[in-house]
């Protein structure tokens, strides 16, 4: 109740300082109500938070898991009151910018937060219960931009310009720098710096800035509707028939997926373009397939005939609807490719001789041709053994080198099979750091798509995370930091990526990899001369790579390691290696003499 008083007091009070006009007010009237009643109030008259998902987050390729109970925690969210007042700052701020073609949008804004940002909260609440916060509770700029990263990539595998750190550090560049941000005017864009220069955000605050990128995201997406509805001669007053409307949504994803812009092309060059797609991106007919589906489900939704003409506004809801999907029905080729690599794994590593891959993509699998030269730079291979380079599946899997479609402000790429697991770890610890016993109490028990739940316990697992432990003042292994992540790879080799320093890889897309004057692709050539290289397939899992190296998102304590701890642990490993390494060199010889003796055999038979 107290809300629905505030509402048309605030805009009266906006009205009367000359702040905004009366049409603006009752937009921030509107909002507030409908933001109240979508919520539900609590008894201290702040929002209520959104009841909780019913189910993981939606990462493709995760198994299905009963969600775990959660600790108590302190609150991942600031009050709710907090959250419209950021929303309605910012919409001032676009609305207040005289002469800068980047605001005026402010209203639509504020409309769209009110289905909008409970969501995004929803889906953010896990990664905020266990992330790392500095003083008062907030988050400083790394750790507000390891949120939001993860939160896209979780949701909509959408990685963001300015926000992903390309394999670099957390710290070399602030959220206010992502490239989205630069359709707002430099007065959303000042305001946004100076809180993260100065007290960080808390929890609604962060939440506030997530719905913020998605909506200017969308905004830009909705842009390159316009240009295909103009490129096709389409009204935008009118509705139009199913079929115009179709062809202008497929002209837009074919936009993004070929990274060319519609303004720049002819009619001419654009349906060239549209009718070589199949050989441009062999999955385009299942694409399509997929857009017609989404536009059906999104009509049915609403009521619509199908099949009948469509305004434009509902050609927006519909490409929204397809935006959001997008990502996670193209991670299924993802899952397809990560099938085909499979078989050659050597056992239980994670990993592909280049050897195999280039033999795999000679067979007819034409996604694995990427040169040794873009491998490396995209942190894909391990070339622990120079002599035989190997590729690591995930890490290759989540590589710019897969990636869909390409904008300005993002790029569409494969999502980690680790965020699903993450997740889980996450809502099970409810916070930042954990004992070594409750994690490996948790991964014990959580299967992958290639790893059982109940597994045996590992000796050498298990004191790696003792150690991980010893590094940090209380005694317990942070889950965002990148040891953590190592002993994921070496615990899920196949979903988890190998999480290399930063600085020692760059993610870069095969468009501007070619621009810098060199080849993303190895020649048939080059394929045929590294597959004729004779190797073997069955290496232990203790060959993977393990470095001691620490970083972290946010303020951990931490210490200096014991070298004590260190070298039992390596020895531990190096014994347990050097033993399989012994086992396998018995049984070949004793394979041979066997063999010998056979040959013997036959050689008295014949005489």
């Amino acid at each position: 109740m107290a809300c629905l008083l505030v509402a048309p007091l605030l805009a009266a009070a906006m009205i009367f300082r000359g702040g905004l006009g009366a049409v603006k007010a009752n937009a921030i009237a509107r909002f507030l109500l409908a933001f109240a009643s979508s919520r539900g109030m609590s008894e201290a008259g702040a929002l209520a938070p959104p009841p909780p998902a019913e189910t993981e987050p939606r990462v493709a390729g995760a198994v299905a898991l009963p969600r775990p109970a959660v600790a108590s925690a302190a609150p991942a969210t600031a009050p709710r009151h907090a959250r419209p007042a950021l929303l309605l700052e910012i919409a001032e701020r676009m609305d207040g910018a005289a002469g800068d073609s980047r605001g005026g949008r402010g209203e639509g804004y504020l409309e769209g937060a009110v289905g909008g940002l409970p969501r995004v909260e929803a889906g953010l609440a896990p990664i905020l219960t266990a992330q790392a916060r500095g003083p008062g509770g907030r988050f400083d700029g790394p750790g507000v931009r390891h949120a939001l990263h993860r939160y896209f990539v979780r949701e909509f595998g959408w990685r963001l310009s300015g926000l992903d750190p390309l394999g670099g550090s957390w710290n070399s560049s602030s959220p206010s720098d992502v490239v989205a941000l630069q359709r707002l005017p430099d007065a959303v864009r000042d305001l946004v710096a100076e809180r993260l220069d100065g007290p960080g955000f808390n929890g609604g605050e962060l939440a506030v800035l997530a719905w913020t990128l998605k909506y200017l995201i969308q905004d830009e997406t909705d842009a390159r509707l316009h240009s295909a509805y103009s490129l096709l001669g389409l009204p935008l007053e009118k509705p139009v028939p199913r079929d115009a409307v179709q062809l202008a949504l497929n002209m837009h994803l074919m936009s993004h997926i070929t990274n060319k812009e519609l303004d720049d092309l002819t009619k001419d060059r654009a349906m060239a373009i549209y009718q070589n797609m199949t050989r441009i991106y062999p999955s385009w007919g299942e694409t399509l397939g997929f857009i017609g589906k989404t536009v059906d489900a999104q009509r049915a939704a609403e009521g619509a005939d199908p099949l009948a003409a469509m305004p434009f506004d509902a050609a927006l809801r519909s490409l929204a609807a397809i935006s959001e999907r997008y990502g996670l029905w193209q991670d299924r080729e993802c899952r397809g490719m990560k099938g085909l690599l499979l078989p050659f794994e050597e056992q239980g590593s994670g990993r592909v001789r280049l050897a195999d891959f280039y033999r795999a993509s000679l067979g007819g699998q034409w996604q694995f041709s990427e040169s040794l030269g873009y491998l490396r730079q995209l942190g894909a291979l391990d070339e622990t053994e120079p002599t035989t380079p190997r590729v690591i599946i995930p890490n290759y899997l989540l590589s710019f080198a897969n990636c869909v479609g390409s904008t300005a402000y993002n790029d569409i790429c494969c999502i980690s099979e680790c965020e699903g697991l993450m997740a889980h770890i996450e809502r099970s610890i409810a916070g930042p750091s954990a004992e070594p016993a409750a994690l490996e109490s948790v991964v014990a028990a959580l299967p992958s798509s290639t790893v059982p739940a109940g597994r045996r316990p590992d000796i050498v697992l298990a004191k790696r995370l003792r150690e991980i432990a010893a590094q940090h003042e209380d005694g317990r292994v942070p889950i965002h930091g990148r040891l953590f992540a190592q002993w994921m790879h070496h615990a899920y080799p196949r979903e988890c990526p190998y999480p290399h320093a930063a600085g020692a890889t760059k993610q870069v897309s095969a468009f501007h990899y070619v621009l810098s004057g060199q080849r993303h692709v190895a020649s048939r050539q080059e394929m045929n001369l590294v597959a004729s290289r004779p190797g073997r397939r069955d290496g232990p899992r203790q060959t993977i790579p393990w470095d001691v190296h620490e970083e972290l998102v946010g303020g951990h304590p931490r210490r200096a390691a014991h070298p004590f701890g260190f070298a039992a642990v390596h020895a531990t490993s190096t014994l347990v290696a050097m033993a399989m390494l012994i086992m396998g060199l018995a049984r070949m010889v004793a394979r041979r003499r066997r063999m010998r003796g056979s040959k013997k055999m036959c050689v008295q038979i014949d005489l």
